[in-house]
Formats: C-alpha cells, structure tokens, sequence
C-alpha cells in the first residue's frame, strides 16, 4: 500500500486514527475554555457563584461511576 506521508511519516489508519482521536480532544479542550467567559460575561455571576455553576456541570460524570455499580448490582426495572 502507498500512504500519502506528512513529515516523512506515512498516514496509515493506525496513525490516522490516533491523529483524530488527539484533534478531537484539543478540539473539546478549545470549547471548555469558553464556558469560563461565557459564566462571567453573558451571565453575570461573581467569581463565587460562578464556581458553584461549573462545578455542578462536573456531576453526573463524578455521579457515573456509582451509578454504575448500583446499576450491575441491583435489579432495576427487572433487568440488570
């Protein structure tokens, strides 16, 4: 197979692969950094309550992983 190369390197789907997953997170890395701008601008809230609001953001991923063994332990709705 010819690869089109970047910088000598050979664009393969292995190395394709692990060039969109690293896009995609600098990609949602770049979107974070609004939500500080848009807390404080648009909204209007003080440093305090700003903190509290993009903490509560943070929940249901800190919430996951125990939901996840209630979910594996414990019958809900008959199914586990």
């Amino acid at each position: 197979h010819e690869y089109f190369e970047v910088l000598g390197v050979p664009l393969t789907p292995d190395f394709s692969a692990v060039g969109l997953a690293y896009f995609a997170q600098g990609a949602l890395a770049l979107a974070a950094l609004a939500k500080p701008f848009y807390v404080k601008d648009t909204l209007g809230l003080s440093p305090a309550d700003a903190t509290v609001f993009l903490s509560l953001t943070y929940w249901p991923w800190i919430m996951k992983p125990l939901w996840g063994f209630i979910a594996d332990s414990i019958p809900i709705v008959g199914s586990r």
